[in-house]
């Protein structure tokens, strides 16, 4: 499963991040999640495969692929997950100073499963 999430609020404070660099912020915020239905820790559970810097907007999309087996595993449906994925990513870590960043995020409009 694909999920696009448009972040904003990111500018001036991550304006010198490049992609790799908000890679690195948001991938630690895929670790440790709880379950929405038991409400045990869940290690892993998915990765960052493309992010969009559109400065100009002031927007950032990020895509991230969650594998089938995890909601598989875990009994979780899509919309569980899209909700807790943008849950984690409104703070993020900045990468030099350490400091938690406040942002927005919000499922983007076009999720890349339905473009394919």
């Amino acid at each position: 499963m694909k999920t696009r999430i448009e972040v904003s609020g990111c500018f001036p404070v991550l304006r010198a991040l490049n992609a790799q660099q908000f890679t690195n912020a948001i991938e630690p915020r895929l670790l440790d999640i709880r379950n929405p239905l038991s409400g045990l820790q869940i290690d892993m559970f998915g990765k960052v495969t493309a992010v969009d810097i559109a400065e100009e907007r002031g927007l950032i999309t990020v895509e991230i692929e969650v594998a089938d087996d995890f909601l598989q595993r875990y009994q979780l449906q899509p919309q569980q997950i899209e909700t807790i994925l943008v849950e984690r990513i409104t703070k993020l870590r900045h990468p030099a100073t350490g400091a938690m960043v406040r942002v927005e995020a919000r499922l983007a409009v076009i999720k890349a499963d339905a473009a394919r």
